[in-house]
């Protein structure tokens, strides 16, 4: 096949996060099996440009907006007018068009949209290409893409504005041949705002994230348990929410560490919270390899309906259950008891409920460590590539994919709220950014 990749950002332009890793993962691979790949993407620049990466060429287009909206100046007074461009941009569709007619592939996955619009759909659609979509976020529905704001529980549903912004998304969400998402949450909270509803999606979870190297926990029944987070310290990663947990019980019980860094104001604040207890220890960045082998238990407390923390079955290849809330896609993967366990509720509450039941009962990770050894080959990278390359040959045929590329999705739409049901602060968003 020849398959074009569409995202927001690629290297060298950052930040990279998920998706981004994905989509370069997916084109190497795809590329690796015989497949002709190109990626087309936004540039901060004024002309659009072309590179070659692992030996994949890149297409950069210069975003026509009234700012670059990763990093830089984003003036607020500016914010509505970037989001009502954002909601349908014609210009980016001409330039995205004229692209795909001198790369003319066979099949177009595309996944973070913003910058293009769904205007990407329609340029597609006008050359008869056909498209798969891949959801990592609540961008269709919410221009914050998260569906949450700092402070606040997660949305229920779209508010007023963000609906207004997002009904381009909603109109046009029939275009897509094909949708993929990493869980059946993502997909529902979609669909109950209106968007890919009636859709035939496929459930692929993980990405590129071969097995760890097992490492035996040096851990004896006796010792502390010992409690790990890695990755981003921000207010949607829920750091608060585990820190207030460990409160609650007597030092030398419980260790916690926490590897990762943020915004320096924001992570001071972290570390000020955490100081009543010598048994929390702020690492930095730490390696994988090192911080995994380390630790009982992986503790993923997200405040924010996260889709899929990668980082669960990244836990997962070195042997490493993980304790989440009962909020997002993760719920749908842990296998409680066996390779992870789901607190009760989605506070500090639940997951010391849980912490007390593990300390209570004298855990031992090691009836665990199999389990998730054993269930970390699901996110093999041979089995997530063939997936995906199932789903885009079965888009560029016209046809069905097969049964074994993802789990079919597990509609459970909801009929949303009437205007009338809606709180006055559920019809404006305080801070809509991009």
């Amino acid at each position: 096949m020849r398959i074009a990749f569409l995202n927001t950002l690629y290297p060298p332009h950052g930040p990279i996060g998920g998706a981004e890793t994905t989509l370069r993962f997916l084109a190497q691979s795809l590329a690796g099996r015989g497949h002709s790949c190109a990626v087309i993407t936004l540039t901060p620049e004024r002309r659009q440009s072309q590179a070659e990466l692992d030996g994949i060429p890149v297409h950069y287009l210069p975003l026509a907006n009234v700012y670059w909206p990763h990093g830089g100046d984003r003036p607020r007074a500016l914010r509505p007018i970037f989001q009502a461009i954002e909601a349908y941009n014609p210009i980016m569709a001409r330039r995205l068009g004229r692209v795909l007619d001198e790369v003319r592939p066979d099949v177009i996955n595309a996944h973070n949209l913003q910058g293009f619009s769904v205007s990407a759909w329609v340029a597609a659609r006008r050359l008869g290409i056909p498209i798969v979509q891949t959801v990592h976020d609540y961008y269709l529905a919410c221009p914050r893409s998260t569906m949450w704001r700092p402070g606040k529980p997660n949305c229920a549903i779209p508010c007023a504005e963000c609906r207004l912004f997002a009904m381009p998304r909603r109109l046009l969400s029939h275009l897509p041949q094909s949708v993929t998402c990493v869980s059946h949450r993502v997909l529902n909270r979609l669909a109950a705002a209106g968007v890919f509803r009636g859709a035939q999606a496929r459930i692929i979870r993980g990405n590129n994230l071969e097995p760890g190297p097992f490492i035996p926990t040096r851990r004896g029944r006796d010792g502390p348990l010992r409690l790990g987070f890695i990755g981003r310290l921000d207010p949607s990663k829920g750091l608060e929410t585990l820190l207030d947990a460990l409160m609650g019980f007597d030092p030398g019980l419980v260790q916690l560490s926490v590897a990762g860094s943020g915004a320096p104001v924001y992570e001071a604040a972290l570390r000020s919270r955490g100081a009543p207890r010598n048994d929390v220890t702020f690492l930095g960045h730490v390696a994988p390899v090192s911080f995994f082998p380390a630790i009982d238990l992986l503790v993923i407390p997200s405040a924010w309906e996260e889709p899929f923390a990668r980082v669960f079955h990244e836990a997962l290849s070195y042997g490493v259950p993980s304790l989440i809330l009962p909020q997002g896609g993760l719920p749908e993967a842990v296998d409680h008891g066996r390779t992870g366990l789901v607190a009760p509720t989605p506070d500090a509450d639940g997951l010391r409920a849980i912490i007390g039941r593990l300390l209570d009962t004298r855990w031992d990770p090691t009836a665990m460590r199999q389990a998730c050894l054993k269930a970390a080959e699901l996110y093999s990278a041979d089995r997530i590539v063939g997936q995906y390359e199932a789903v885009l040959e079965a888009a560029a045929a016209g046809r069905e994919p097969p049964p074994w590329a993802g789990e079919m999705w597990r509609s459970t739409e909801e009929s949303l709220p009437t205007p009338s049901d809606l709180s006055a602060e559920e019809w404006r968003c305080a801070d809509l950014e991009s």
